[in-house]
């Protein structure tokens, strides 16, 4: 039988988290839908959720490591919150680009409302 145009029935694919959800936790998975969406948020999301996993088992494990462990599961966390940070300054500049956006939207709809009303009174 072929598929139908859409979504087909059972998949996950409109779910919050849905491609990642069998990776999360319950905590997890709630705290991550308490969480409201933007272009980049849920990959922010995924690396604080992977982050803090590694930092917990990097934590227990601590005494059994060795030194070149310790470094390189510090350059690890080191590097992610690093991408965590970029991913929010990325995340800022696009909401300051959709106040800039919004406000241009509102000039445009003000001139057209005078054009409008100067057309108008032309014609009177």
């Amino acid at each position: 039988m072929p598929k139908k145009r859409g979504g087909q029935p059972n998949n996950k694919n409109a779910y919050k988290h849905g491609f990642y959800s069998k990776h999360f936790n319950q905590f997890e998975s709630k705290a991550l839908s308490e969480i409201p969406l933007t272009n980049v948020t849920d990959v922010i999301d995924l690396m604080r959720v992977s982050t803090g996993r590694f930092m917990e088992a990097y934590t227990i494990s601590l005494e059994e490591l060795d030194f070149e462990s310790r470094l390189t599961a510090l350059r690890t966390i080191s590097m992610a919150a690093g991408r965590i940070a970029s991913l929010v300054r990325i995340q800022a500049s696009a909401s300051k680009n959709d106040k800039k956006a919004d406000e241009l939207n509102e000039a445009i709809k003000k001139i057209e409302e005078d054009l409008a009303e100067e057309a108008k009174q032309n014609q009177e």
